[in-house]
């Protein structure tokens, strides 16, 4: 397998000062990376593949309102062909009741792992908006808790299955003092093996 990917960050700014560069990076601008694979020297060349990826991804702060994350990938099989099935595209799927990632642009929470591996052209989105404490502060007692709502919405769709998605309803900045590290979402997915799902997922809250 030979790959070559690039990331370019719009809007980035460096300080250089005499001894040192610092990269400044600029929130309203998404950065964008593009990759190509190639999969060969099989005697049967069928098993060869080429797949074009592209990624958008933006983490942008709304001030009071929050601040909102979105992650938005893309791929396609040049030629799509009966190859080896650990050559397909696979997602980050999840079947624990905890998040297998603190960053939870990069996964699934209640998608069966493989379930929908492809050789075809595929498009996933994740996005979320934690709103700080713009709502839970308002409420009387509650706000004494310092939690933060967070909302999500993601998305799978591939050339050779109908689509998957889910829809979180969640808690981070959960704990006590400065030690607010905990999250719990409430997820409801619809696709994949099951069809209908909903269930609890735990996880950390490291950045919020």
């Amino acid at each position: 397998t030979w790959s070559l990917g690039s990331t370019i960050n719009f809007g980035t700014k460096y300080l250089s000062y005499p001894d040192s560069k610092i990269t400044v990076y600029n929130d309203k601008y998404p950065s964008l990376y593009v990759a190509y694979r190639k999969t060969f020297g099989s005697g049967d060349s069928d098993l060869h593949s080429d797949l074009i990826v592209g990624q958008l991804r933006q983490r942008a702060s709304l001030g009071n309102l929050g601040a909102f994350s979105y992650k938005v990938k893309g791929g396609l099989f040049l030629e799509q062909k009966n190859i080896s099935f650990i050559d397909y595209e696979h997602f980050n799927g999840n079947k624990l009741s905890v998040s297998p990632s603190t960053n939870y642009l990069n996964h699934f929470n209640l998608l069966d792992y493989y379930a929908y591996s492809t050789n075809d052209k595929f498009a996933e989105f994740h996005g979320e908006h934690n709103f700080k404490g713009f709502f839970l502060n308002k409420i009387p007692l509650i706000n004494r808790l310092n939690f933060h709502l967070v909302v999500g919405a993601k998305g799978l769709f591939t050339g050779d299955r109908k689509p998957y998605s889910e829809a979180s309803f969640g808690l981070s900045n959960i704990g006590w003092g400065k030690w607010r590290f905990l999250r719990v979402d409430y997820v409801i997915s619809k696709g994949g093996i099951n069809q209908k799902q909903s269930g609890f997922v735990f996880g950390l809250s490291l950045f919020n």
